[in-house]
């Protein structure tokens, strides 16, 4: 083997082949390795050739353990082999090695290897657990080792072979090599397995083979310049294969090793000394472990670093003209080094180039795809060097080790290692490292790299050793501390310098908040820094977005005030008045809000929202924006009144008549039931029974709708704008009417000109040609009027009503001619939006605002904007048409759907098996058969139901979409206008939302029923469990992109006469929040945030890499620290093991959410069942008693279930990754209990029990209209609440793969309009009211009898409105304060 140095400066000749593979230039690329070769080959053709040169004394080692020429060490080594083939060691065997002393190190690993054995090397360092668990995986019979280690090795396994104790046996054995007959067939080409870390908690074996090692050998002979007089340090366990560089190199070039002494722990000046002492002149090791070395070393003139990055500082220090200074790369899975450069303090430290026969090439990090030059990738490596694998793990195998998709010239495997770093070629042609996929750490949405800021510290003056790790003082809150030891003769070192340096060279979001001076940095056995021992910090945290050049004094007593605040807020000693809130302070939403709830306790300041704070993130800004508000602040804000407290005997009372009702419905209901049933099911064959169930639906259907009319006309008359107490005889009346209205199944009709038609019998004044399609009935209808040819969009809601403290509040909401509401818009009483008139998506008019004729409106409170709402050319669409669509729906679902519908119970009842064991002589309900049978008849019932509604969601809908076309006009009410009905409520069933949401399974599912998501990058919990769509086919969502719950997609726009189908896309890379309406056309990219009841917008420049926040919407910071804590968790090994984790866990919540709905199932069948049984002896009242004893089953079903999944786990203030036990955990507590069943006794107070079942701490009289709450046990609710209908708390949220939850607080006497939305770590405290559709952000503090309003909700208060120059409505913040009971200080902007 020759040795020659090459090219100093490889980049220099860098060459690119075969488009984006990039290979070294200099040397030849064929493969060194020959076949048979084996690596003690290598060793033995160096002692030959040291020996026909005259070098036969040469010293292959020399230090305090002795010294041993190479061909003493080759006879030893020979004599170890002849005994290990007598013990038993086989060709092919596992040996492992154990040993604190370097020569019997080096000599059993070449006498394991020429035994035909692979070595497994051992460190004396490791726990005794792993060493078990090493030699268990590995396969290793024997272990090589001496007495007093012996105690290491597990009792059972591999036998020990000391050699210590085997010392005169082995002496025994001839000293020269073995020959072929005793070496035997080699029965494997395996070399070694050496254990690298695992994310898992358990290392993981690589396996490398004699070819990729030999050659590796031979290739670095060639380049790195070792020679037969170095002496080289041999410091690295073998148990680490950056050994390999040390050991091998050294002895394939007939070097000399000089191992450090046994059990020993070098550095620093210890280590110096043993250099200089020892006359070492090579040395590879890491860059930490050099950086610990303060003086030079004149005799080495090699040097090598790798296994970490290298700061540029350390080569200024070391590099010496006459010093061969390499810096090489390469993971174990690539044999030990893949890349070399020579290092040069004028040029940046890259990776340099390929050694000759490995090739690099940039991967796209989720695809199969190179990058071109430039771009930012995923580093990949191939050639001969390439590992076998990872030791029985196929899995991790396949993923790391991928396909060869390029093609590479001589890659014997037809492989390409991913090797999880980032990294770029450079115009140079050279690898940039950019620092490691899985472990970058994220601060406030910045990734940084830890070994930068480590880079800049080591260049401050005195600072030998430094480490820059993360530390959470409190859950979620994430920072940075340096440590950092001195050099020798360092008396001391004044942090301020520490940080002034690290603020001169570094962005504030990296300047560390906490320094520790240590006296040692703990240290791991491969010379790295021991992260996980370094202690938490002592001192106090420094201000690290501003240094003392950059501190700006507050100039103003409001500023004075908001830094000290702010600065109290983080835990700061001082804040600059210039400091941005997010990129320098670090704060996110949640800190904010806290800061938002001291600043509302200043009486000398005016108010602050979230809005203000996030528009002006620095306390100059909101110094500013607070002082011109200063006059109106100066208005002392009236209390909201106090709520009427509800004498609970009238509470109770109301009750007691509701349950009366209750039971007189249920009889009514199942007399009508049995009626029908005995009618047609004594019907003589299919015509007659068809003409019965003809019949009998339609009077059926027609009771169930005309029910609610003659009710709301005979119980109440005309609704007029007023007043009344709840639980009164007025609001019993109410009440009746209400429900029934909302179960009527005239509900089916909504966008049908039928609906119309039915708003007008109840009174609602409703002009010609109008479009209603919100599932949400006007309640009070003799207060509702739209003109003609008005919109009102899908999930709008204009009841006509409100519940405000105790009392229900009635007032007329007015639509004009032409009229448009947008989708999911919230109309309060005593509101109007005039002729043509526009009120955008997810937006709302407060009480006493009005939108004037012409006018554009949207966000919450509404007020003026420029964008049309209208995107909808008209269509022909006259009387004629609208009439017979009408005709046409009532027609079928008197002569169709009903009949056949009614028929088919019938039949499917009669042919259950259990039908003919309760239509026995015999009591039925006592026999087992009875069980048996009801049990087979409702798993059928059930799981033949799911199965068959599934295949006709996934395939009907496929069939029917084919009829439209996207982007073209049609007119209402036709053959297009149906289709596209029919296949939105197919494709929107929320049992298959429910069932496959929150899991892996529901990607699979969306693209079945049509929807585009691109490439998946599977997350487990890539959506939630609702989500809806116009047309799933039409519905696009960009890779990489997580959506939680409530997200629908409005796919259809819609006129008064037309419609038309768009694309809707939502960008990759992005995070949309809960309870979302997304347009097809929103401007919205890629990379985004979406906030909770954000309002997507749909004017201006496509946003991208930002977060959206509130209606009308603003921009907040994409993502911070806390939302990033997790990103170690997205990928890697322990990603795929978590989520294989998660996987199965969701498929046994899924398996508990069917049977908890079958089990509801098999119980009201045999309630039904015992009814018919018990009939004749009972009648009618049998079956009434089981409409009500299903309802009630239903009910405690549900509360027994989620008591049950709560003893399973248990529920508190969380931070933590989706990845973790508990989120799964939380998922199921979501999915599996039935909790629409609660929905029955909305306006009861069942509904109250019900809650307190479900573990709320719920107080006494709380009016309950349909308000929800996710986390039951994280809620608390007051006495005399009062909860409008689709109001609700979410106690956590899900971003960007983390989850929160915490406690949230109503007090006694609160008030939550219609939808207004409460999220986690919210106190709402006694009296206050918040407004409807509006979201009070995580952390808010309300104080006492305040109102809020807004999304994001704000303070209001008490002063009057400023005039609206126009004198067409109130200002949108004024009118926002009437609806909460007050109005807003007045700011000019």
């Amino acid at each position: 083997m020759s040795t020659s140095i090459g090219d100093t400066r490889p980049g220099a000749g860098a060459r690119r082949a075969a488009g984006p593979v990039l290979r070294g230039a200099g040397h030849a690329e064929g493969i060194r390795w020959r076949p048979g070769e084996r690596l003690e080959h290598l060793f033995e053709q160096r002692c030959d050739a040291l020996r026909a040169a005259g070098h036969g004394d040469q010293l292959a080692v020399d230090g305090p353990c002795g010294t041993l020429t190479y061909d003493a060490l080759d006879a030893r080594a020979n004599r170890l082999a002849r005994h290990l083939r007598a013990v038993g060691v086989a060709a092919g065997d596992r040996v492992g090695l154990l040993f604190d002393d370097p020569v019997h190190t080096y000599v059993a690993l070449l006498a394991a290897l020429k035994a035909g054995a692979a070595y497994v090397p051992l460190d004396v360092a490791f726990p005794p657990d792993r060493i078990a668990y090493i030699v268990e995986d590995a396969g290793v019979r024997t272990v090589l080792t001496l007495e007093h280690l012996r105690g290491l090795l597990p009792a059972a396994g591999a036998a020990p072979l000391c050699l210590d104790s085997a010392r005169a046996a082995v002496a025994s054995r001839p000293g020269h090599r073995l020959t072929d007959a005793e070496r035997g067939t080699p029965a494997d080409e395996l070399c070694y397995i050496v254990y690298t870390s695992g994310t898992t908690g358990r290392p993981k074996g690589v396996a490398v083979d004699h070819a990729g090692i030999a050659n590796f050998v031979r290739v670095a002979d060639e380049v790195y310049g070792v020679v037969r007089e170095d002496r080289m340090y041999q410091g690295m366990t073998i148990a680490f294969d950056f050994s390999v560089e040390e050991i091998w190199v050294a002895l394939a070039a007939g070097a000399t090793l000089v191992p450090k002494p046994g059990g020993s722990t070098l550095l620093g000046h210890d280590l110096h000394d043993f250099l200089r002492t020892h006359r070492v002149t090579a040395l590879a090791c890491v860059p930490t472990l050099l950086a610990t070395v303060e003086e030079d070393l004149p005799d080495l003139r090699f040097l090598l670093v790798s296994g970490e990055a290298c700061p540029q500082h350390l080569v200024a220090r070391w590099y010496r003209p006459d010093r061969r200074f390499l810096n090489v790369y390469g993971p174990t899975e690539a044999t030990v080094t893949a890349t070399w450069t020579a290092l040069h303090p004028d040029r940046p430290v890259t990776l340099g180039v390929p050694l000759p026969t490995y090739a690099v090439v940039v991967l796209d990090p989720d695809d199969a795809r190179a990058l071109a030059p430039g771009e930012v990738g995923e580093i990949g490596i191939a050639g001969i060097g390439l590992a076998r694998g990872y030791v029985n793990r196929d899995d991790l195998t396949a993923r790391a080790f991928v396909p060869d998709f390029l093609g590479i010239a001589d890659n014997p495997s037809g492989r390409i290692y991913r090797t999880g770093d980032l990294g770029r070629v450079t115009v140079d042609g050279e690898v940039e490292y950019l620092g490691r996929l899985d472990t970058q750490v994220k601060i406030r949405g910045y990734r940084i790299e830890l070994t930068e800021i480590e880079s800049v510290l080591l260049q401050v003056p005195g600072i030998a050793q430094a480490v820059v790790d993360t530390w959470e003082p409190e859950p979620g809150a994430v920072d940075l501390v340096a440590y950092y030891r001195l050099r020798r003769g360092t008396a001391g070192l004044d942090p301020a310098r520490v940080l002034a340096e690290l603020r001169a060279h570094l962005p504030g979001y990296m300047v560390p908040a906490y320094l520790e001076e240590l006296a040692h940095i703990p240290m791991l056995p491969s010379n790295k820094a021991d992260r996980k021992n370094l202690p938490p910090p002592r001192g106090t945290r420094s201000q690290a977005g501003a240094g003392p050049g950059e501190y700006t004094a507050p100039t103003t007593a409001t500023e004075a005030v908001l830094a000290g605040l702010l600065a109290g807020v983080l835990r700061l000693e001082r804040v600059s008045v210039d400091s941005h809130f997010f990129d320098d302070l670090g704060t996110n939403s949640l800190l904010l809000a806290h800061f938002c709830a001291r600043i509302r306790k200043r009486s000398d300041l005016a108010d602050v929202s979230m809005r203000d704070v996030y528009q002006h993130p620095t306390v100059r800004d909101l110094a500013a924006a607070l002082g011109r508000g200063a006059a109106a602040a100066a208005a002392p804000a009236a209390p909201v009144p106090a709520a009427p407290r509800t004498p609970t005997a009238r509470y109770l009372l109301c009750g007691a008549a509701q349950f009366a009702l209750f039971l007189c419905y249920a009889y009514l209901s199942a007399l009508l039931l049995e009626t029908a049933y005995l009618w047609v099911s004594s019907g003589t064959g299919w015509v007659d029974t068809y003409l019965r169930s003809l019949a009998a639906g339609a009077l059926g259907f027609a009771g169930l709708a005309v029910g609610p009319v003659v009710a709301k006309w005979v119980l109440v008359g005309r609704f007029t704008a007023a007043e009344f107490p709840v639980w009164g005889p007025r609001y019993l009346r109410f009440w009746t009417v209400k429900t029934l209205l909302r179960w009527s199944p005239m509900m089916l009709f909504v966008g049908s000109p039928l609906y119309s038609v039915y708003l007008r019998l109840l009174g609602a004044r409703v002009g010609r040609g109008v479009l209603y399609l919100s599932p949400s009935p006007p309640i009070c209808t003799d207060l509702i009027t739209i003109g003609d040819h008005a919109v009102v969009s899908k999930d709008a809601f204009l009841p006509g009503y409100r519940a405000q403290a105790g009392l229900i509040q009635t007032g007329p909401v007015t639509l004009g001619r032409d009229a448009f509401v947008g989708q999911a818009a919230v109309l309060d009483i005593d509101t109007a939006v005039g002729d043509g008139g526009q009120l955008g998506h997810t937006s709302a008019l407060h009480r006493g605002q009005r939108v004037p004729a012409g006018a554009r409106w949207h966000g919450s409170p509404a007020q003026p904007t420029t964008v049309d709402y209208r995107v909808v050319a008209p269509a022909a669409c006259g009387a004629a048409r609208r009439f017979g669509y009408g005709a046409m729906q009532l027609v079928s679902a008197l002569l169709l759907y009903a009949p056949l519908g009614l028929a088919l119970l019938i039949g499917v009842l009669e042919r259950l098996p259990v039908v003919g064991t309760v239509m026995a002589p015999q009591g039925a309900a006592t026999s087992w058969a009875f069980y048996r049978d009801a049990l087979v008849s409702s798993l059928v019932l059930y799981l033949g139901g799911l199965l068959v509604g599934l295949a006709v969601v996934v395939t009907v809908p496929r069939l029917l979409h084919r009829a439209g076309r996207p982007d073209r006009v049609y007119p209402l009410y036709g053959f297009h206008y149906a289709v596209h009905r029919t296949v939105t409520r197919l494709t929107n069933r929320r049992t298959f939302t429910y069932l496959f949401g929150d899991s892996s399974y529901i990607v699979h599912f969306l693209r079945a029923i049509g929807y585009d998501l691109g490439r998946i990058v599977q997350t487990g919990s890539n959506f939630g469990m609702l989500v809806r769509h116009d047309s799933p086919f039409l519905t696009h969502v960009g890779t990489g992109t997580m959506v939680s719950d409530g997200l629908t997609f409005n796919n259809a726009d819609y006129s008064s006469t037309s419609f038309q189908l768009r694309h809707t896309r939502i960008g990759a890379g992005s995070f949309v929040g809960n309870n979302i309406h997304y347009p097809a056309d929103g401007r919205v990219g890629d990379d985004c945030l979406l906030g909770t009841k954000v309002m997507v917008p749909v004017d201006g420049p496509v946003r991208t890499g930002v977060g959206l926040l509130g209606s009308p919407p603003f921009e907040i910071p994409r993502a911070v620290r806390r939302d990033s804590s997790f990103d170690d968790l997205k990928s890697g090994e322990e990603f795929a093991r978590r989520l294989a984790a998660k996987n199965r866990h969701n498929l046994v919540t899924m398996a508990a959410f069917l049977c908890v709905r079958w089990l509801y199932l098999f119980g009201v069948l045999l309630l039904g069942l015992a009814a018919a049984d018990l009939h004749d002896r009972f009648g009618t009242a049998a079956f009434a008693a089981a409409v009500v004893l299903a309802l009630g089953y239903g009910v405690a079903l549900s509360v027994s279930v989620e008591r049950l999944v709560v003893a399973t786990g248990e529920m508190g203030p969380r931070f933590c990754s989706i990845y973790d036990p508990y989120f799964w955990w939380h998922e199921r507590f979501w999915k599996v209990p039935l909790v629409d069943f609660a929905r029955a006794f909305d306006g009861t107070p069942f509904k109250n029990l019900i809650w307190r079942c479900q573990g709320v701490r719920i107080g006494r009289r709380v009016f309950d209209d349909g308000f929800w709450i996710t986390e039951r046990r994280l809620a608390a609710v007051g006495d005399d609440c009062t909860l409008n209908a689709g109001s609700g708390i979410q106690s956590h949220s899900l971003e960007e793969g983390a989850f929160k939850s915490d406690h949230t607080t109503l007090g006694a006497g609160c008030t939550l309009g219609v939808r207004a939305f409460v999220h986690y770590g919210v106190t709402v405290e006694d009296g206050a009211v918040i407004g409807p559709d509006s979201f009070l952000m995580k952390g808010e503090q309300v104080s006492a009898r305040t109102a809020w309003a807004g999304n994001p909700a704000r303070l209001v208060t008490a002063a009057p409105p400023a005039p609206d120059p126009a004198g067409a409505a109130p200002a949108p913040a004024a009118a926002a304060a009437r609806a909460a009971g007050g109005v807003p200080r007045q700011r000019t902007r």
